[in-house]
């Protein structure tokens, strides 16, 4: 094959490669990415239609329309706000901001977020000690969601043109590639044949004008000192060298991609963890102390006249359960924090392991097991809620392996999320995702079981070997990556399944002390 049809062929190749790679990643982002934000805006409506109802129940109680205004105020002020509608028991409105569309506002299942016209609505009943007050309806705006995918198709055809300028400017750099370098293969076979006196004065672009003037430099050099040639052969020697060291680092693009993948998990967590706090901070109960609080200065006669009354001898009890739940939302703030800490530990880790290539990618050290399949189950805690999906642990107690954390951590958060996936796909009860932890002399075995949408047969031999994937979107780096760390961990990692719809097991062998480093890949 000729230079100039290689260099097309080459050119076109990786073209197409960049293509197929942006759409793999448009299409993630279509399937995966513009739902994920609608199921959280579902879910923030919901949230804030509820516990706008618990919080309007002083207001309407006391039928007060300035606390009423104040309550709804932290709605009106969120970005995505369309419109809040607030009723009597007896249909009255007593409060509108925004414009409602026109329609029944009040009807539907009871805090069911339900998307109708580019709006997300809910509503709920205020009620005080099972007396209904009235009820309110909320409603959000999909604008920054429909923006976004504006955004990404807009993206989308700005990559598609410059793919075609790239593959118009590879085409004709093909063209005007090769006739220089077929001018400097004669030059080259003019000079071995003794015509040291020849000089190359071909036109040649860019590097290869710089690679002219080179050879010819090159040439006079030979020409007065045959000690300058020797030298000039040592510089060929190291750029080959060079070459070499490049072709290496070319081969380690199977784990850079492996280790996007594991980022990507992690980075799946701390949005959960970021989004929890985020939720705490919204719900917390501090606003309605203080306006408790300011009702009682607000009374006639103070806090000992206020006590007297009938919403007074409820307030001593609603301070103590007030301040309880601020405890809670503290510490479990504070465990998010933690979970928020270790991640990015973690992704410091993998990026460090990723720096250093095929190097040991970390330290030996001991590792409580269960602790550790915790931390993983916590990164997707969220989804198994919402997904109604059971998750049971059944580790024997207190066992220590000495081995890589952060390997282990990356093998069982790629199980756990593959069983979440499968149990997604297979909503038939029981939904079940369960972690077991044995002890067996030398070794430690930890399996992940689901109750999900199960393996077909044929597929149990390939579901390890890179690339392969029956899931939709997906690329086929998580399991394969996974089976390569438990080699060189000194252990193994085996499926096995019933069939279609009938789960999957996914084992784990480890040895208690990992010799990491010495373990045949293949």
């Amino acid at each position: 094959m000729k230079l100039r049809d290689r260099l097309l062929l080459y050119s076109t190749a990786q073209l197409l490669m960049f293509a197929a790679v942006c759409a793999l990643a448009y299409g993630g982002f279509a399937r995966a990415v513009l739902p994920e934000f609608e199921d959280l805006l579902l879910a923030k409506t919901e949230q804030i239609t509820r516990m706008t109802g618990s919080e309007l129940d002083v207001p309407l109680g006391a039928d007060d329309p300035a606390l009423l205004m104040r309550t709804v105020d932290r709605v009106v002020r969120d970005p995505d706000f369309s419109y809040i509608v607030v009723r009597e028991a007896h249909g009255r409105p007593l409060l509108m901001r925004g414009v409602p569309p026109a329609g029944e506002l009040f009807s539907g299942p009871e805090v069911v977020a339900q998307v109708e016209r580019g709006k997300i609505r809910a509503w709920t009943r205020v009620s005080l000690e099972g007396l209904q007050l009235g009820s309110v309806a909320v409603g959000f705006s999909t604008a920054r969601l429909e923006a976004l995918a504006i955004w990404a198709r807009r993206i989308a055809g700005g990559v598609a043109l410059l793919w075609l300028l790239a593959v118009a400017y590879s085409i004709g750099f093909a063209r005007t590639f090769v006739s220089p370098i077929r001018a400097m293969m004669d030059f080259s076979r003019k000079v071995a044949g003794g015509a040291l006196s020849e000089r190359l004065a071909t036109a040649a672009p860019g590097e290869l004008r710089e690679l002219r003037d080179y050879l010819n430099q090159m040439t006079a050099e030979l020409e007065r000192r045959e000690a300058e040639r020797e030298a000039a052969a040592g510089r060929a020697e190291a750029m080959r060298s060079e070459l070499l060291a490049v072709s290496r680092m070319a081969g380690m693009a199977e784990i850079a991609t492996g280790v996007l993948h594991n980022v990507g998990n992690v980075l799946n967590s701390l949005n959960v963890s970021v989004t929890m706090i985020s939720d705490q901070i919204r719900g917390s109960r501090v606003a309605g102390l203080t306006r408790s609080l300011e009702l009682v200065d607000a009374f006639p006669g103070g806090l000992h006249a206020f006590l007297g009354t009938e919403k007074g001898k409820v307030l001593p009890a609603y301070l103590s359960t007030v301040s309880k739940r601020l405890a809670e939302e503290n510490a479990r703030m504070l465990d998010e924090l933690d979970s928020v800490n270790r991640d990015v530990d973690h992704i410091e880790t993998i990026v460090a392991m990723q720096q250093s290539y095929a190097r040991p990618s970390g330290l030996k050290a001991p590792v409580e097991i269960a602790a550790l399949i915790d931390d993983a189950l916590r990164m997707g805690e969220s989804s198994f809620v919402r997904h109604g999906i059971e998750v049971v642990k059944d580790y024997a107690a207190g066992v220590v392996v000495t081995s890589d954390r952060h390997k282990l951590l990356q093998i069982m958060i790629n199980l756990i999320s593959n069983a979440r996936h499968a149990l997604k796909e297979h909503r038939v009860p029981p939904q079940q995702l369960i972690v077991r932890v044995r002890e067996g002399g030398a070794t430690v075995e930890i399996t992940v079981t689901d109750t999900g949408v199960g393996i077909p047969a044929e597929n149990l031999e390939k579901i390890f070997r890179h690339g392969f994937t029956t899931k939709q979107g997906g690329h086929g780096f998580g399991l394969h990556a996974s089976a390569n760390a438990a080699r060189e961990l000194g252990g193994s990692l085996a499926a096995a399944s019933d069939g279609p719809g009938r789960g999957a097991t996914f084992t784990l062998e480890l040895p208690r002390t990992t010799d990491e480093g010495n373990h045949d890949d293949n």
